[in-house]
C-alpha cells in the first residue's frame, strides 16, 4: 500500500469506454437493477499514481445513489476493502471526507475492487502554484496551508479509534496492524527486491521504536494534494496508507511532504521554495502541537524523528521496486524529489 494519490477533475471523454461499460454493468448487479443508466459518459479523474476514478451520474439512481459519485476502482481487493473501512468510519464519526455509498468485491464484472462515494467539488490549496503564484502567494501560504494540515490532521486524530480497529480486526486482510509490523512488512519487501541495505535500515528502525501507548486512526499520506476546499470547508481524501497507529504516523510524513514541496519549478525557483517549504513545515508543527497539546494525539520530538524515517523507508522500497520493475517515473512523483531526504535520514547509500 505505498501509494501517494492526487486527484483533479480534467476534461477527457469516455475514452475509458470499456471501463464505464464494466462500471456500469456492475452496479446494475449490486443495486438490482438491470435498467441502470449514466446521465451522462462518465468522467475520469487524473493525477493519482493507483486507483482508476470515474465521476459519474446516475439516471433514475435507487436510494443512496441520487447525487454526483466518484468510482474508485483498486486494484488490491484487500487494499480497497481496508481503505472503505477506514473511510467510512471517520466518515460515520462526522469526520470530512466523502461518504462511502457502496462497496464491490472483485469478483464484479470489473474485476477489481470498486468503492462507489460521494463526488466532491474543491480544488486543492495549492492547485494551480507555478513559480509566478508562488512568488506572490508566500505570505499567505505560510499562514494558510500549514494552518490547514494542521487542523484537519488535529481533528482526524482526536475522533475514537476503536470502532474502527474491532472492524479492521475482522477483515481478512493481509495487512499489518501495528507500525512494527509495518516496518517488517517493508523489510520483506525490500528483501525480496534484492536490497539488504534497505532492509538493514528498517532493522534498524525496529530497534529503536519509541515506546508509546499512543493510538489513533492516522492518515499516514497527509499532503496538500489530498486536501480539498470547498464551499462547506476542508475535505481530506484517499484512506490507502491509513491505520490505527501512532499520530506521528500522519504528522511525521505531512512535516517530510511540506519541508520538500512537490512543485516541479526551474533550478531557481526550487531554490527560492526550499526555504518556504521548511517554514510551512515549522508552522505546521507548531500549530498541531498547540491543538494537541496535552492530549492524547500529541506528538514530541522523538516520535516525531523516528516516524519520518519510517516514512523515508516506505519511499526508498517503493523506489527500490519501480528501478527492479524498470518503472520509474520520468516526473510528477513526489518520491523523485524525496528520494535523496529519505537516503539521509536512513543513512542509507544509494545502490551500486
Amino acid at each position: 500500500m505505498n501509494t501517494v494519490t492526487v486527484n483533479t477533475v480534467t476534461d477527457v471523454d469516455a475514452a475509458n469506454g470499456p471501463t464505464s461499460t464494466l462500471l456500469r454493468d456492475t452496479l446494475r448487479d449490486a443495486t438490482g437493477r438491470a435498467d441502470l443508466e449514466f446521465t451522462a459518459a462518465p468522467t475520469p479523474l487524473t493525477g493519482g499514481f493507483y486507483a482508476e476514478m470515474l465521476r459519474f451520474r446516475l439516471a433514475d439512481p435507487p436510494p443512496g445513489l441520487d447525487r454526483d459519485l466518484v468510482a474508485r476502482i483498486v486494484p488490491n481487493p484487500a487494499a480497497g476493502a481496508w481503505e472503505a473501512t477506514i473511510q467510512r468510519a471517520v466518515a460515520d464519526q462526522g469526520f470530512p471526507t466523502p461518504a462511502v455509498r457502496l462497496t464491490v468485491d472483485e469478483t464484479s464484472r470489473l474485476g477489481r475492487y470498486l468503492v462507489v462515494m460521494d463526488a466532491v467539488d474543491g480544488q486543492p490549496p495549492m492547485a494551480g502554484l507555478g513559480i509566478g503564484a508562488i512568488a506572490t502567494q508566500i505570505p499567505d501560504l505560510l499562514r494558510r496551508l500549514p494552518d490547514q494540515l494542521a487542523r484537519i490532521a488535529a481533528d482526524l486524530h482526536a475522533l475514537d479509534p476503536e470502532p474502527l480497529a474491532s472492524q479492521l480486526a475482522r477483515l481478512d486482510a493481509p495487512f499489518p496492524l501495528t507500525t512494527a509490523g509495518f516496518i517488517e512488512e517493508q523489510a520483506g519487501y525490500a528483501a525480496a527486491l534484492g536490497r539488504p541495505d534497505i532492509a538493514a535500515c528498517a532493522a534498524r528502525l525496529l530497534a529503536t521504536e519509541p515506546t508509546s501507548a499512543q493510538r489513533v486512526i492516522t492518515h499516514g499520506d497527509l499532503h496538500p494534494f489530498n486536501l480539498l476546499v470547498t464551499t462547506d470547508g476542508l475535505v481530506l481524501i484517499d484512506w490507502t496508507v491509513a491505520r490505527l497507529a501512532h499520530p506521528g504516523f500522519t504528522v511525521a510524513f505531512t512535516d517530510l511532504m511540506l519541508a520538500n514541496p512537490h512543485i516541479p519549478l526551474p533550478r531557481g525557483g526550487a531554490a527560492l521554495l526550499r526555504p518556504v517549504g521548511r517554514s510551512i513545515a515549522t508552522r505546521f508543527r507548531a500549530t498541531y502541537r498547540a491543538l494537541t497539546a496535552g492530549t492524547s494525539a500529541a506528538v514530541d520530538d522523538e516520535n516525531l524523528d523516528w516516524h519520518r524515517k519510517v516514512h523515508a523507508l516506505r519511499i526508498l522500497v517503493e523506489v527500490a521496486g519501480w528501478d527492479a520493475n524498470d518503472t520509474r517515473p520520468a516526473r510528477g512523483h513526489p518520491w523523485l524529489i524525496l528520494e535523496p531526504v529519505a537516503r539521509q535520514l536512513l543513512g542509507a547509500s544509494p545502490p551500486g
